[in-house]
């Protein structure tokens, strides 16, 4: 019995003396979960921090939006309004863009020349004024040639639906009755029938035969004040 004993009490001792390193190892677990906490913790601070500061832009482009005078044609001089409205789409100047948007009607952006009232996003003042906030990906309509949906950030979208960068070449506004390159179908009359507009084009290339032609359309809508403001912008090129 006392053999048997010694036995048991030897082989406890053995698993006993076995299982010591696991202790290390242990504390080891708990200090890098302990580490991977503080580092987690310190990110959501981090993150909170910077949901705070946008925060505060936000409202601050709010303010700066309700404090702007809106800007129109009480003259009917719309050709000098677009001249003035261009280099504001070039330079992304949204907030001040946006003190030359219908306070009613909003802006509607159309990625081609047959308007789509269905699916073209329309956005009011102060939400593009917030444009440079926004990163948000919008479905902006459907591809002309293609059908796809045209899923972009705003700014994806201002480099290839309001200003295109290519080809490189100065926009021109053309003259009252001259024609566009676009033979696409022309709803303008049906879905804007007390506006006005004006086109500017980029006429493309040798290079391609000139079908790398770009158009950007300008519309206004007189308001209830008597004076004229933006309320669509379009655009158009040539599709295969």
């Amino acid at each position: 019995m006392k053999k048997a004993f010694f036995f048991v009490f030897l082989a406890f001792a053995v698993v006993l003396a076995g299982c010591q390193p696991i202790a290390p190892t242990d504390t080891t677990e708990i200090d890098q979960l302990r580490e991977q906490n503080q580092i987690l913790t310190q990110l959501l601070l981090q993150g909170q921090e910077k949901i705070r500061d946008l925060q505060i832009e936000v409202n601050t482009l709010s303010t700066q939006v309700a404090q702007l005078t809106p800007k129109a044609a009480l003259d009917g001089n719309l050709e000098g309004l677009a001249t003035v409205i261009l280099p504001l789409l070039q330079a992304k100047d949204y907030a001040t863009l946006a003190t030359f948007i219908h306070p009613q009607a909003g802006l509607r952006f159309s990625p081609q020349l047959f308007i789509y009232t269905n699916t073209d996003l329309v956005f009011t003042r102060e939400q593009v004024a917030n444009f440079v906030l926004d990163n948000a990906i919008h479905t902006w309509g459907t591809h002309a040639a293609k059908g796809d949906l045209l899923q972009l950030s705003v700014v994806d979208y201002w480099n290839e639906y309001v200003i295109p960068l290519m080809p490189d070449q100065q926009w021109q506004m053309l003259a009252e009755g001259q024609k566009s390159p676009s033979i696409a179908i022309d709803n303008f009359s049906d879905v804007y029938p007390q506006g006005s507009y004006v086109d500017f084009v980029k006429p493309g290339t040798e290079e391609f035969g000139n079908l790398d032609w770009q158009l950007l359309r300008l519309v206004f809508e007189q308001a209830t004040d008597g004076a004229y403001y933006l309320v669509g912008i379009i655009h158009d090129n040539w599709v295969p």
